[in-house]
């Protein structure tokens, strides 16, 4: 039997009450929500600025390690590769040197939910610049130009669509210049970026 106003299947008493079907079924999308997985997609024409800081590690005759720092644009041609420009620096005491960097490429990203792994390669110049005394006769000089072929790489995790934090390395072969420079560069980074434009 079924009371006026009541739902079928529950109980005449006046003391049994029936639960809102409309509030179980609330309360069961609103728990799906919270389990799953939010995505934080590539996007093309999604714009990326951040920076870094962390370990440079540069080979001069010798190794040197530093500490450096890294400010990097990049934008998305499409979903899976981003056009990207870099600016770096790091401070070697061990080898009295500072080395700055300019670069430029690609980075093809593997968008796996919010965990984002990217590779690429960039092309630059970069200027060795000497601490110690230098210049002077019988001294060495106080910079050396060199290019470099470096390939980027590391993982995102985006909080959001909005910010993303993550590990970046990069190692960059050095090609011969005046004199003899470094031979190669690797840095190995914690960044943070902003997104928008997507």
């Amino acid at each position: 039997m079924v009371r006026r106003g009541g739902a079928p299947g529950c109980s005449p008493q006046p003391t049994m009450r029936c639960p809102p079907v409309a509030l179980l079924t609330a309360a069961a999308l609103a728990l799906l929500a919270l389990l799953a997985p939010s995505r934080a997609d590539a996007f093309e024409r999604q714009w990326h600025a951040g920076a870094g800081v962390g370990y440079a590690l540069l080979a001069d005759g010798g190794t040197y390690p530093g500490i450096g720092g890294s400010l990097h644009l990049a934008y998305g041609l499409t979903d899976a590769f981003n056009a990207v420009a870099e600016v770096n620096t790091a401070s070697h005491p061990g080898g009295d040197l500072m080395l700055l960097g300019a670069s430029a490429g690609a980075t093809y990203v593997i968008d796996i939910l919010q965990w984002v792994p990217y590779v690429g390669l960039m092309t630059g110049a970069y200027d060795s610049v000497r601490l110690a005394p230098c210049g002077s006769s019988g001294q060495p000089g106080c910079h050396r130009g060199q290019f470099g072929v470096s390939i980027p790489f590391g993982i995102d995790y985006a909080f959001n669509r909005e910010f993303a934090a993550g590990f970046a390395g990069k190692y960059t072969l050095l090609l011969p210049g005046a004199g003899d420079g470094p031979g190669s560069y690797f840095t190995a980074f914690a960044r943070a970026e902003f997104l928008w434009g997507y």
